[in-house]
């Protein structure tokens, strides 16, 4: 029993001893009357005060999760309607920005359908690249508000500050003309990657936030929004000053502006209080709230001990799963970089994410050089344009693409891959990324170049061989009978009876020419169908071209061809086949003799150059080199020159320069024919000094 009640008949004065108690004669009989009744007002003023001081406590905690409720709300319904006011905008923006500047009109019934939907909103405007406004709606608003404030003051830097970040930017607040606080939203405006001005909204900030904190929004709380220490808006119903001291503030992040929410309860707690009869009425029931909390404790307690070890094995799986999860992609990790393929990842639009080392192995190119670039960075100019486009369209329909490409690495030179290209999709079958794997084939492709010209050169080989028996048959059949009627016209052309005319003297004459041609021709098919072995030994290559000029001296004199030899001095011996390397040499200059002759030239000249050479694999070498004045080569005969039986003149075999190629060939040499400048053409002769397998005459 609290202190201070007493019971009645003890204050009143003259009052009897026995009215004290029914009992008074039995002083233990009045304690047991009275002490338990005062234990149990005790227990229970107890429990109600003990009850009191947490229903007062509840309320406290109540209050503070009101107020903190609201606030959140309030700033969230701040934050979601101011962005949807400043989403507008963006929209209208990136329609600009999609399908290029509106006309008038259209711009203009865009801006008064937004702000007849949004209240609060003064103007918006479009402001060009170069900060001049060249429209605003409505078209009277600069009676309220200044062309400059669009684009003077604070308004500069925040407009400087969305065109470097390309994000919509916010003002702090400035007065208009009407004395309200307003604020400008800027939304940066690009076309590609060009900028391209801007669209401004100016918005009444009082007006824009009584729409937004409408009475439904945290009913009986009293709300100040302001921007550093300027108020923007204020919602107070009265409520003493004593209850700010349960508010509670939050900032609002918009456009690089922060607002400062501060939100507290328009009641005092005083006034909250239920009166103290209630407290003990509710103390009265405590017992029974306590039993039943009591017991309510206990099955919360005993369903949260079964959430508890649910959750336990739950996360315990996940975590057995996690760890299984992360041996895996370690192991795909590990496949990944040590693969022998080329491994790269682009996002959907092509720009690299990833490769592997295999990858910088084979191009030179580091994940830094690359990293963020598309992979045509690797396109070496050999394959054609179209099929890059077939591979695009495949690969971002969803499908795999398969090929061969030919890239150039990172020094320039050129590689072959065989690529595989696949898409990979997400959860929702979206394409997010392209995956290659690459594999290095160009050691692969040399090997399969060398087989096939080794199938060339065997199968042109074969057919030469075959060609050549035939040649020699042919040859040798008639070799004989050839004899045999040079032999008869020998003996008409020395018996006066039949060759005293001069007709029977030129036929004659005619006659042993063709029979003579016939035999060159013979003697070039059995020296091309049965080439010899080398006989090589130590040689002069001044004696070799005198003795090869001797021998061309018929054709050199009957074409008055002009011959200058500069042969380089000290030149060292040559290890070869002294009759074949005549013969080549032969052949090239008599070649050279005809076809200045067959050119029309007035002054047929033909120069014969030889010199020492480092050409073939930096052996030491003797270049020589013979060129003529003539009409020189087509370009559609340069790829047929040395082929056998080719030529462009009326008479002869074609076997000539065959013949020099295959001598050449024996001896390890090289032989080209190249224009000469102004005409003409020059043939070049490198012979090493000493061929490789020479020494055993091979």
């Amino acid at each position: 029993m609290p202190p201070g009640i007493e019971s009645a008949a003890a204050r009143r004065p003259g009052a009897p001893a026995a009215a004290l108690s029914p009992a008074a004669g039995n002083p233990g009989n009045a304690a047991t009357a009275v002490w338990p009744a005062v234990l149990v007002g005790l227990a229970v003023a107890a429990a109600t005060l003990g009850l009191w001081q947490a229903l007062l406590a509840q309320e406290r905690s109540l209050t503070q999760r009101t107020v903190a409720l609201s606030l959140e709300t309030v700033r969230n319904e701040i934050a979601a309607r101011m962005d949807a006011r400043i989403l507008a905008l963006v929209r209208m923006a990136r329609r600009w920005e999609v399908r290029g500047q509106p006309s008038r009109t259209e711009w203009e019934a865009d801006a008064r359908l937004y702000l007849s939907h949004d209240a609060g909103y003064v103007a918006i405007a479009r402001v060009d690249p170069d900060l001049w406004i060249s429209l605003i709606v409505p078209p009277d608003t600069g009676r309220g508000l200044q062309g400059a404030e669009l684009i003077g003051g604070r308004q500069r830097s925040a407009l400087d500050t969305a065109r470097a970040r390309g994000e919509v930017t916010l003002t702090h607040p400035f007065s208009l003309a009407t004395s309200d606080r307003a604020i400008m939203v800027n939304v940066p405006v690009f076309r590609g990657d060009a900028f391209d001005g801007f669209i401004v909204g100016v918005l009444r900030v009082q007006a824009a936030l009584a729409t937004i904190l409408e009475p439904s929004i945290a009913p009986r709380q009293a709300i100040v929004v302001s921007d550093g220490a300027e108020e923007l808006y204020r919602r107070d119903w009265g409520g003493g000053p004593s209850a700010e001291g349960w508010s509670q503030e939050s900032g609002v992040q918009l456009g690089g502006v922060t607002w400062r929410v501060r939100v507290w309860p328009q009641e005092t707690f005083a006034g909250q209080r239920a009166p103290l009869a209630n407290a003990a009425l509710v103390g009265g029931l405590a017992l029974a709230l306590l039993l039943a909390l009591t017991v309510r404790f206990a099955q919360v307690a005993r369903v949260r001990a079964r959430e508890t070890d649910s959750a336990n094995r739950a996360i315990t799986r996940a975590i057995a799963e996690r760890e299984h999860t992360g041996v895996l992609l370690r192991k795909l990790s590990r496949a990944v970089e040590q693969s022998p393929t080329m491994v790269i990842i682009t996002d959907h639009q092509g720009a690299i994410e990833y490769v592997n080392p295999k990858f910088t192995q084979v191009t030179g190119y580091a994940f830094e050089e690359v990293a963020g670039r598309n992979p045509r960075l690797l396109k070496s100019g050999a394959t054609p344009s179209a099929q890059y486009r077939r591979l695009w369209q495949t690969i971002t329909a969803g499908e795999e693409w398969h090929g061969v490409l030919q890239n150039r690495k990172k020094d320039g030179s050129l590689y072959w891959v065989r690529s595989a290209i696949s898409p990979v999709r997400d959860a929702q079958d979206a394409i997010t990324h392209f995956l290659a794997e690459s594999e290095d084939i160009t050691e692969q492709k040399r090997l399969e170049e060398q087989v096939s010209q080794y199938n060339r050169e065997f199968t042109e080989r074969e057919a030469l061989a075959s060609m050549g028996r035939a040649a020699s048959m042919i040859a040798h059949d008639l070799r004989n009978p050839l004899s045999s009627i040079k032999m008869g016209l020998q003996i008409l052309s020395r018996n006066p009876e039949h060759s005293g005319t001069a007709a029977g003297q030129e036929l004659l004459g005619i006659s042993l020419g063709q029979v003579r041609y016939m035999e060159e021709a013979l003697s070039d098919l059995l020296s091309y169908s049965l080439p010899d072995a080398l006989k090589p030994e130590w040689l002069s290559m001044d004696k070799l071209l005198d003795s090869a000029l001797m021998l061309s001296q018929k054709e050199i004199g009957e074409h008055q061809v002009r011959v200058k030899v500069q042969c380089q001095p000290g030149l060292p011996l040559l290890y070869g086949d002294a009759n074949k390397l005549r013969q080549a040499l032969t052949n090239l200059i008599v070649n050279g003799a005809q076809a200045v002759a067959g050119s029309g030239q007035t002054n047929p000249t033909l120069v014969i150059d030889a010199r020492l050479s480092l050409a073939i694999a930096d052996r030491p070498s003797i270049q020589v080199e013979i060129c003529d004045n003539g009409s020189g080569i087509a370009a559609e005969h340069a790829d047929r020159i040395f082929e056998p039986f080719f030529t462009t003149r009326a008479q002869g075999t074609g076997l000539g320069l065959s013949i020099a190629k295959r001598i050449i060939d024996q001896h390890k040499g090289t032989i080209g024919l190249q224009p000469e400048h102004p005409r003409g053409t020059r043939v070049t002769v490198v012979l090493p000094i000493e061929a490789t397998g020479s020494r055993n005459g091979t």
